[in-house]
C-alpha cells in the first residue's frame, strides 16, 4: 500500500510539472530622443529678484527689526544693502538650500520650500553658521 501511495504521489509530482517555454522580449519600438527643455521642470532662481530682511531674532534671543534690502544679480551674486558678495541656491531632495555669504550674522545656510520661493516670503526660518552650526538666527524675509 505504501509503495502505491509513493507511486501516486510521484505521478502527482511528476505530472503537474510543466516545462514553460522561454522565449525572447520582442524588441521594443523606437522612442523619440526628446531634446527640448521645456518639458523639464525648470529650477527656480532668485535671479533679478529683490528681497527685505524685516526681522531677526539673533543667537541672543534679542528681536531686531531691521530693514535690510537683498538684490539678487546672477545665479550666484548678490548684494546686501548695496555690498556686492555671493550666494548659493541648491536643490535638495524636498527643499531647497541657500547660502548667502558676507552677511551682518555671518556666513549663513537655511533650509527653503518651493512654497517660499513662490510665494515671496521667509517666516522665522532657521540659518544656520555655515561655520559653526551650532550658531542660528530665524529671518523674517519678504520679496518685494
Amino acid at each position: 500500500m505504501k509503495k502505491v501511495l509513493l507511486a501516486f504521489i510521484g505521478f502527482l509530482i511528476l505530472s503537474s510539472c510543466n516545462k514553460e517555454e522561454i522565449r525572447p522580449q520582442e524588441p521594443l519600438s523606437p522612442q523619440p530622443i526628446i531634446t527640448d527643455t521645456t518639458f523639464v521642470d525648470s529650477t527656480l532662481t532668485l535671479e533679478g529678484s529683490t528681497w527685505v530682511i524685516y526681522k531677526v531674532l539673533n543667537t541672543d534671543f534679542i528681536y531686531q527689526d531691521v530693514s535690510d534690502t537683498l538684490l539678487f544679480l546672477s545665479d550666484e551674486d548678490y548684494t546686501y544693502n548695496q555690498f556686492y558678495s555671493k550666494y548659493n541656491l541648491d536643490l535638495t531632495p524636498n527643499s531647497f538650500v541657500v547660502s548667502l555669504y558676507d552677511t551682518p550674522w555671518g556666513n549663513l545656510s537655511g533650509k527653503l520650500y518651493n512654497f517660499n520661493l513662490v510665494s515671496g516670503r521667509i517666516d522665522g526660518l532657521d540659518f544656520y553658521d555655515i561655520f559653526n552650526t551650532e550658531r542660528k538666527i530665524k529671518i523674517w524675509i519678504k520679496k518685494i
